[in-house]
């Protein structure tokens, strides 16, 4: 699923475990050959997903950080319960487009917000309610499963907004947390990049955040001809 704004920027929307994604990923920063990669990482999940370091209960909660620790986990291992049935590990697609990257020589930029700050806003902003009704979500989706999810019906142009809109309603909060703040994270980054070059940037993200930055790109002025 992508997004073109201008002749400068195309946003790739990818669901992170779905094998087609990173194909897509693979054939558009071959095709387009840009100036720079933008990826829906942060130097924190870069360094964890290219080194696959862990870091362990003991030190998280030496450094006062064991919730954060155990959601980051949770999280972590319900994208990996997918990837099972994919046959990609959660974030190879990221990893892709960075190696595409350096194929054709350009630039990567990791234009996410650090994932210790989003886990800290998340313990913060959400409520305690509002926590448990998403972490008994997420417990949940570790019962056996009959069949594979179709993971494709994300990639749906249609369905992903429909997708986010539900999950805003359900939970507003962390809405605000995982997506919205996010998306005017990597929206600002964005635009700077497009703002100190003149060069094409091909910007890879996970799906639901594809609407909100497009849109967000698009009220800040950097429109061009989007399609």
């Amino acid at each position: 699923m992508q997004k073109r704004i201008g002749d400068r920027l195309i946003i790739i929307g990818v669901a992170h475990v779905l094998p087609k994604s990173i194909s897509e990923v693979r054939e558009a920063i071959e095709l387009e050959r840009p100036n720079i990669v933008a990826v829906e990482l942060c130097p924190s999940r870069y360094s964890a997903l290219g080194q696959r370091a862990k870091v362990s209960a003991i030190d998280a909660l030496r450094e006062g950080q064991l919730n954060l620790f155990l959601l980051n986990r949770l999280l972590y291992h319900l994208q990996n319960k997918f990837a099972r049935q994919t046959g990609i590990f959660a974030g190879e697609e990221m990893l892709v487009a960075i190696r595409s990257a350096e194929k054709v020589g350009a630039r990567v930029e990791l234009i996410d917000r650090d994932i210790g700050l989003t886990l800290e806003r998340f313990n913060s902003h959400v409520g305690k309610l509002e926590k448990l009704k998403l972490l008994s979500e997420i417990f949940m989706a570790f019962l056996p499963m009959r069949g594979k999810i179709s993971l494709e019906k994300l990639m749906n142009e249609n369905a992903v907004p429909e997708v986010v809109r539900e999950f805003k309603r359900i939970y507003p909060k962390a809405y605000d947390v995982f997506i919205e703040e996010r998306d005017e994270f990597m929206a600002s980054r964005i635009a700077s990049l497009l703002k100190i070059g003149n060069g094409k940037i091909v910007c890879v993200v996970g799906a639901g955040h594809l609407p909100g930055i497009y849109q967000k790109l698009l009220n800040l002025g950097n429109s061009g001809h989007a399609n």
